[in-house]
């Protein structure tokens, strides 16, 4: 399982311990948070060495979307505005709306390659709903369908110009979610065709070329009593048969409690509905994984 898993990693230095694990056993990536962030050249850094015990093929991701997630605290990322600001934009100048949203993404993703990353999870393909949690809000493009496929296109290209792969969240969507997936189990209580149509960003970027997809730790009602990470409707059903996805299949951070409690029972669960890349994000995940697997 460990080479499905993208951990994360407990400080701004790789531990002896994570130094040991990486050699011993190491995992398909790692990805990184504020509590592993100082400065760019502690950055570069930190991933030499981790590459240097696991491998140069080791990928590294962090979450840079922009606005009010960001995980370094300098520029570009510092500066860069929320998802919402481009779709409010594009209602009034929809071409320089586009190609502002395009030459941020591809200006982040020039400085997230010289720091040493290969995957930025983003962008957000949610549609808003103000019936939704707050935990989505801003972070969404628009509570229109073709605005949130339009503009997160220019993202990805940007992304992929700059040589990052996107990673498109949260299918199937996450903009209704009575709940933060962080500290409960979120639910939606739409029906099945709204819940498609708001799913369309997704197949729209899987039709321009997006490679990689995360999964929504939340409950559609309407359709069974799991989780869209758990979920083999979802996975193979929607997004492999009904939308032609081919590329990886990622699940959010399986330390969430919006998939429960049990780190190892989840990633059995994901793996087993079609999750192709397992997120295990916090420490002590990390260590339970390590202790389970080696």
């Amino acid at each position: 399982m460990l080479e499905q898993c993208i951990i994360g990693l407990a400080g701004a230095r790789l531990t002896a311990r994570e130094r040991e694990w990486l050699r011993r056993r190491p995992p398909l990536g790692v990805i990184l948070f504020a509590r592993n962030i100082v400065s760019p050249a502690q950055v570069r850094e930190l991933l030499d060495e981790v590459r240097s015990c696991a491998g140069k093929a080791l990928w590294a991701a962090i979450d840079e979307e922009g606005g009010r997630v960001h995980r370094m605290p300098w520029a570009p990322f510092s500066g860069r505005r929320q998802a919402l600001a481009y779709g409010r934009w594009f209602e009034r100048d929809a071409e320089a709306a586009r190609a502002a949203a395009f030459e941020d993404a591809r200006e982040a993703g020039r400085a997230l390659k010289r720091l040493g990353f290969t995957h930025n999870c983003a962008p957000v393909l949610d549609v808003f709903s103000p019936a939704g949690d707050a935990v989505i809000g801003a972070r969404a493009y628009s509570d229109r369908v073709d605005v949130v496929a339009e503009l997160a296109t220019e993202v990805m290209r940007g992304y992929r110009e700059a040589g990052i792969e996107a990673v498109g969240k949260h299918f199937p969507g996450h903009g209704r979610a009575d709940a933060d997936s962080h500290l409960a189990v979120p639910h939606v209580r739409a029906e099945l065709p709204l819940l498609l149509h708001e799913a369309e960003p997704f197949a729209r970027l899987i039709a321009e070329g997006l490679q990689h997809v995360m999964t929504a730790h939340v409950i559609y009602d309407a359709v069974e009593r799991r989780v869209a990470t758990l979920s083999r409707f979802w996975l193979q059903q929607v997004l492999r048969t009904r939308m032609g996805f081919a590329g990886k299949i990622w699940s959010d951070d399986l330390c969430m409690r919006g998939v429960g409690e049990d780190v190892l029972g989840a990633a059995e669960e994901a793996k087993a509905a079609g999750c192709d890349v397992l997120l295990v994000c916090q420490p002590e995940g990390t260590e339970a994984l390590y202790s389970a697997c080696t």
